[in-house]
């Protein structure tokens, strides 16, 4: 991130960036059996009847690299063949492509990408003991425009199309890391509203003089991924994670975003902000949501989408402490709908999702400190209805969807940072009525 960032600012975002600084240019097929387990033990519920059971789980050990970063579009049918995979990814350096083997009847491995360049980093590795970069943030969607769903990752927004059996690289930019920035997540959606998705890379950095834009925008122009865009919010800045979505119920997407400015003194600020497309100034247009102050109120994610069953996008931010806060529309304003800490948990950064996880019709929204909040709107409020709380510590992945194929979603969580001594485990819960 070069030396935007004073010491503290630097720090926060050397442990939650999930970033990479290097460029790339391989993709590894290659089988690799993760060492899993299918467990059946009930987790701890809240008021529910029922209980959440651990379908798989992936035990990485006491080292970091065993960490894992949350991609916001992480499940879906990459590989085009109706069946959906799931994208996991961490510390390690590599991107699995895992796929429910009903035989076995547990996830596999199928394929793993490395970044651009990755064999060119392995031979640095020899010579400096620096190992090759991580995808900080990943993605599963049509970039291309040809109704396929291809892989993007954050490092060099590369882009993975499944040819011919196989993951191959069709493209990448390295303008982010050209100019000393730093990327710590992307999302697929049309932004724009032009009829053609586009990766929203979400980040900054740079240097005083040359800072590097909050958001960037790239897209497919039918041979590589092109710069068309970019929101530079005034002063320097970074933004871990953006979301997609129409929360105003105009008919047009916007961007969702958390920016913290942590550390600068008198100029430290965190803003939650909607970017509207301008097509007239092909810019975005602004609006502020909420400002807080310090790195515990330093946002993470902007999920779109419609927790309440209205029909109409909600906002949904995580922090740096264990905070949720949803934003809803009123017809002319956005207004704070919901606000929760939990104090002593853990932080709850990027692990919060929208979706329906215990299979019931109405989407929940889940929100992961060192446990498993499930939250559902009554009518009137989000209740936790459920709480697993056999994970345990920072967890920043929380994903819901079809992992199986059974036509139900499961969850997946998994932590960036354990202590000392614990294990990083990546957790797969489904549901399953008592």
């Amino acid at each position: 991130m070069g030396n935007l960032m004073n010491t503290r600012l630097w720090t926060g975002m050397i442990i939650l960036l999930f970033v990479t600084s290097s460029i790339s240019f391989n993709v590894s097929s290659e089988q690799h059996d993760l060492t899993d387990s299918m467990l059946n033990t009930s987790s701890t519920l809240g008021q529910a009847e029922s209980s959440y059971i651990i379908q798989w789980q992936k035990n990485y050990g006491t080292s970091q690299e065993g960490g894992r970063y949350q991609g916001p579009q992480p499940i879906g049918d990459c590989d085009n063949d109706g069946e959906n995979e799931w994208l996991l990814a961490g510390r390690d350096g590599r991107i699995d492509i895992m796929e429910w083997n009903n035989d076995a009847q547990t996830y596999e491995s199928s394929a793993v990408l490395h970044s651009p360049f990755y064999f060119f980093f392995l031979l640095r590795e020899r010579q400096t003991e620096e190992s090759p970069p991580c995808a900080g943030g990943f993605a599963i969607g049509d970039l291309t425009g040809d109704g396929e769903n291809e892989i993007a990752a954050t490092w060099y927004s590369a882009v993975y199309k499944y040819i011919a059996g196989s993951y191959r690289l069709i493209g990448f930019n390295s303008w982010i890391f050209r100019n000393h920035g730093g990327n710590g997540d992307c999302f697929i959606g049309d932004c724009d509203n032009d009829g053609q998705n586009e990766l929203i890379m979400s980040g900054g950095g740079g240097t005083y003089e040359n800072q590097v834009p909050e958001i960037v925008v790239h897209k497919w122009n039918g041979w590589r991924m092109q710069m068309v865009a970019s929101y530079d919010h005034p002063g320097p800045g970074y933004a871990y994670m953006a979301g997609v979505g129409d929360p105003d119920n105009d008919g047009d997407n916007e961007i969702t975003v958390g920016i913290t400015n942590y550390g600068n003194g008198p100029n430290d600020y965190n803003r939650l902000l909607v970017l509207d497309w301008n097509p007239q100034t092909e810019t975005f247009d602004e609006t502020v949501l909420m400002e807080t102050s310090g790195w515990e109120e330093a946002p993470f994610g902007g999920w779109c989408e419609d927790s309440d069953a209205d029909g109409i996008d909600e906002i949904h931010f995580g922090y740096a402490s264990p905070r949720v806060t949803i934003f809803d529309w009123d017809g002319n304003s956005y207004f704070m709908k919901y606000d929760k800490i939990w104090p002593g948990e853990g932080w709850l950064i990027e692990s919060l999702n929208v979706g329906d996880v215990d299979n019931d019709g109405f989407q929940e929204v889940c929100a992961a400190t060192d446990i498993v909040h499930i939250l559902e709107w009554n009518g009137t409020t989000y209740v936790e209805e459920a709480c697993i709380n056999e994970t345990h510590g920072d967890l920043a992945v929380c994903n819901i969807g079809d992992l199986d194929n059974d036509g139900k979603n499961e969850m997946n969580v998994a932590p960036v940072f354990v202590d000392r001594d614990e294990e990083y485990i990546s957790w797969v819960f489904e549901y399953v009525e008592s």
